[in-house]
């Protein structure tokens, strides 16, 4: 017999249902989470690998085909947060003003050399590109599926300051240096924080800001 979650995940349950079970399957998660030892979680972080079940991710999503991705994001193809200023504001102009207001809060301006980490389908990379076209950026991604249709979307738009690499952050290493390194939801897919940034440090410019 198929569970309530299988159920819901195909479909058959109402809106109203799978609502009232999400929030019974979030209110016990919050109570498991305040018993947590936080010292103890902190240095199980310190302790382990910069992440784990990193293939994990690809087989879940990442790899998934395009076209789906295509059928349910906005047109800029962006796999994180938009920004809603109103009710009226469209999924398009959404994507808009959230990769505007990131560039602002990252501090980009002309000529910079960028590094993405975790840059999905491009969002964010390909925004850089197109608004700031004597920006140098590298973009990391760890499915293979992203790296092909960020450089199909570079190919048309006729970019030639974008650079997309594939690589798992455990293995990823460079000699390059950067004005700017940005990384948009990504981290949550990290654990041990410590490792990561002192490998970012070593990437940025003296002036440079993560």
């Amino acid at each position: 017999m198929p569970t309530a979650i299988e159920l819901a995940e195909n479909g058959f349950l109402p809106d109203w249902l799978v609502r009232m079970g999400i929030r019974r399957l979030l209110s016990k998660r919050l109570k498991g989470s305040r018993s947590t030892d936080v010292a103890a979680f902190a240095q199980r972080l310190r302790s382990g690998p910069l992440a784990v079940e990193t293939q994990a991710a690809n087989d879940q999503h990442y790899e998934m085909p395009v076209e789906f991705f295509e059928s349910s994001l906005g047109p800029r193809m962006k796999y994180s947060s938009c920004l809603f200023p109103d009710a009226s504001t469209s999924l398009a102009e959404a994507e808009k003003h959230m990769l505007r207001l990131t560039c602002d809060r990252a501090g980009i301006s002309d000529g910079m050399r960028v590094l993405e980490l975790g840059c999905g389908w491009g969002s964010l990379t390909l925004w850089i590109a197109e608004h700031f076209p004597k920006c140098q950026i590298t973009a990391i991604s760890n499915s293979t599926s992203q790296r092909n249709f960020i450089q199909r979307r570079v190919q048309e738009q006729g970019y030639s300051n974008v650079r997309v690499i594939t690589a798992d952050m455990q293995q990823f290493a460079t000699d390059d240096k950067f004005d700017r390194i940005v990384s948009v939801e990504m981290f949550e897919h990290m654990r041990n924080y410590g490792l990561l940034f002192s490998r970012i440090a070593d990437w940025l410019t003296p002036l440079g800001k993560a």
